[in-house]
C-alpha cells in the first residue's frame, strides 16, 4: 500500500489528541512559512500544514511553491501540492 494511504489509514483510527499530538510533530517540520506565497494574512493566522489541514482562509497569491521541497512531503509519501489554495491531499486526492 502506498506510503500516503497507509499513514491516512492509520491517522483516521487515532483520538483527537493522538491526531494533534501527530500534527503538531508534522507542524515541527514544516516550511509553508518559508514560501513565497506566504503572506501577511497566513502569517497572522498562523497557519502552517496546509497539506493536512487544507486551503488557507486567506486569499492568497500564488508568487510560487516550496511544497515538493517540504520534509513533510517526502515523510508522507505526498504527490500534490500548491495546497494554500488546492486543499490537502485528501482533498486533491478526492478522498
Amino acid at each position: 500500500m502506498e506510503k500516503f494511504l497507509q499513514i491516512a489509514k492509520s491517522m483516521e483510527g487515532m483520538s483527537k489528541e493522538e491526531l494533534a499530538k501527530s500534527l503538531e510533530g508534522k507542524k515541527s517540520m514544516c516550511i509553508c512559512g518559508n514560501c513565497p506565497s506566504y503572506d501577511e494574512c497566513t502569517k497572522n493566522k498562523e497557519e502552517l500544514l496546509f497539506c493536512a489541514i487544507g486551503k488557507s482562509e486567506c486569499m492568497i497569491t500564488m508568487k510560487g511553491c516550496v511544497c515538493p521541497s517540504c520534509p513533510v512531503t517526502s515523510d508522507m509519501g505526498l504527490t500534490h501540492s500548491y495546497f494554500c489554495t488546492r486543499g490537502s491531499e485528501k482533498q486533491q486526492r478526492g478522498m
